[in-house]
């Protein structure tokens, strides 16, 4: 009978004090072979061993939703001067909408821009589709809430000024980012600051246009 009420306290003992281990999360922040560095949201023990499951053991974490793909708008401004003779330096706003694949350090994805210009009575209107890429310095996973990298962006498409003239183009665009996920959700903002390249087809062969740009956006993971 002592034996057996020995047995239930420590079976309770051991259920009390791993609780709380089993009750915590884990975030893995670096991996080098099989040792990693983690962050913890309960107190670890060196040289305690815990068990943990993974995703397939117990399904997604409820609340959280992953960032797999994503679906964003940008909007983008240009400052850029021609090569052209006798031209003047032009600013422009651009509407770029995105969809992609996140695949932790790396994005990418198609996009397509549209623009349009009003100017002495006469529209031009600019579409191009292309697609862009960004490389995170830390790798986008859910719970995240900045993130810092590089991205660029290659489009070409087809301009009408409006008076007759179609020309087509093409453009690049590299430079930083910062992303901003408010609460840690799957929805965030953007913003891009870099140099941005154009190049127009012209009857007797074709002008460069480069510059600076800034963007603005909005997306979506899912």
């Amino acid at each position: 009978m002592t034996n057996m009420r020995q047995i239930i306290m420590i079976a309770a003992l051991i259920s009390i004090t791993a609780a709380p281990a089993f009750a915590q999360k884990i975030k893995v922040r670096k991996v080098k072979g099989n040792s990693a560095i983690v962050e913890s949201t309960g107190p670890l023990q060196p040289g305690a061993v815990y068990d943990l499951m993974s995703a397939d053991d117990f399904g997604e974490e409820i609340g959280s939703t992953p960032r797999k793909y994503l679906v964003g708008l940008n909007f983008v401004f240009t400052n850029t001067k021609s090569d052209a003779a006798n031209t003047t330096a032009e600013t422009y706003l651009n509407l770029s909408a995105k969809f992609g694949w996140n695949l932790g350090t790396f994005e990418l994805g198609p996009l397509i821009d549209y623009r349009m210009n009003h100017v002495n009575d006469v529209t031009q209107t600019t579409w191009k589709v292309g697609g862009w890429a960004d490389y995170n310095f830390t790798p986008n996973m859910a719970g995240e809430s900045f993130l810092f990298g590089l991205g660029a962006t290659g489009a070409f498409g087809n301009e009408d000024r409006g008076n007759g003239t179609k020309v087509d183009l093409f453009n690049v665009f590299v430079g930083p980012f910062a992303k901003w996920f408010p609460t840690s959700s799957s929805v965030g903002f953007r913003m891009d600051f870099g140099y941005v390249y154009e190049r127009q087809s012209v009857t007797d062969g074709y002008t460069t246009a480069s510059g600076l740009a800034s963007s603005a956006g909005i997306f979506a993971y899912f």
